[in-house]
């Protein structure tokens, strides 16, 4: 895997006819969805048309279509900033529509590339300056919460987000929360022993790395990458997944074969894969051509990878002024709720279909 294969270039533009979209189209019901299916439910990050500036059926109207599009919701929420009624309302609301409730929490700031902890305005002032997940007072703090959450009994609980950017970064608040994150496992299976609990992964960044190490050939590199997963063991229920190619890719259909298996350089087959966020932007990055293709392109490309939840991003955009424009437009329906072309295609990813 060579770097150029990972990396886009950002000088490339690429632009989209209606023609070529509705090549796409036919694309997604013909020639990329010939492989056999191996993950077992689809699921979504259930956002509400309009959001935030939403209405309770704005929120009800997601929750139908989410039902109609898969099996799981997904919801991630920043402990910095966590409403606790609010993800219980939207964990209710799961339950209300038989659907497999996903919950993560974030302990890191996504607006600085998660390297910073995220924690609440009180913990910070009682940390009195130390921002540490060493420091008790957070560990305390963190625990707590993950215990409140967990009394939902959530069908998977993942206790931290792409968090091996934070270990790329600074590898000693890494340490510190691996022994955090065992600690509040063990607190989680105690309230709620069938909830499955993970952390999750930003799969570029383990492309990124290993690329790095191939073409400076030092292949052994990616053996110690591997112990940024390793450190959680055995306490990782399942392998935690977030996918967003489209900054590194000029196209989906550029995307080598073994993307997704690629997983499998760090992981023994015996693990079950969720992924928790797949994602490919109509803008910044992407297109409504590139969206259709890459969600095309996905069961090919997950052919050999056991993926227990194959989960969308977003099903609406949103307007986040600490997301960019690629984060903001991974929706499958803009904010004010006219259909993208992904919308059907990923609606034929279906086990079923």
């Amino acid at each position: 895997m060579a770097t150029h294969s990972i990396m886009k270039h950002s000088s490339h533009i690429i632009t989209c006819s209606r023609s070529l979209l509705c090549w796409a189209l036919i694309l997604v019901s013909t020639t990329t969805l010939a492989g056999e299916f191996h993950y077992q439910q689809l699921g979504i990050a259930v956002t509400p048309r309009a959001f935030p500036n939403h209405t309770a059926e704005d929120i009800d109207s997601a929750f139908r279509l989410a039902k109609k599009l898969g099996q799981s919701t997904v919801s991630i929420y920043q402990w910095g900033n966590l409403d606790l009624n609010a993800a219980k309302y939207m964990h209710e609301k799961t339950r209300a529509y038989g659907m497999t409730s996903i919950i993560g929490l974030s302990p890191t700031t996504l607006d600085q590339g998660r390297k910073e902890l995220d924690i609440p305005e009180d913990v910070r002032i009682a940390a009195n300056g130390w921002i540490s997940f060493s420091n008790p007072v957070i560990r305390n703090a963190f625990i707590k919460k993950v215990s409140e959450i967990a009394q939902f009994k959530p069908d998977y609980f993942c206790l931290a987000t792409e968090i091996n950017l934070l270990g790329i970064q600074r590898s000693d608040e890494y340490i510190h929360f691996a022994t955090l994150y065992k600690e509040a496992y063990d607190v989680v299976k105690r309230i709620s022993p069938q909830t499955r609990v993970f952390v999750s992964f930003q799969y570029e960044w383990i492309r990124i790395l290993d690329a790095k190490a191939l073409e400076a050939n030092e292949p052994q590199k990616i053996q110690e990458y591997s112990k940024l997963i390793d450190i959680f063991r055995p306490k990782l229920d399942v392998i935690g997944l977030t996918t967003y190619p489209a900054e590194y890719h000029d196209s989906p259909l550029q995307m080598p074969a073994d993307y997704y298996t690629w997983v499998y350089q760090h992981i023994p087959r015996s693990d079950r894969v969720l992924l928790m966020e797949a994602g490919w932007p109509t803008q910044g990055s992407g297109s409504e051509l590139e969206q259709v293709l890459y969600i095309a392109r996905l069961k090919d490309l997950l052919n050999a990878v056991d993926v227990e939840i194959l989960a969308w991003a977003l099903l609406h955009d949103v307007n986040l002024g600490e997301f960019n424009a690629n984060l903001n437009s991974v929706g499958l329906i803009y904010q004010g709720g006219n259909f993208k072309p992904g919308l059907k295609a990923f609606d034929d990813l279906a086990p079923e279909k």
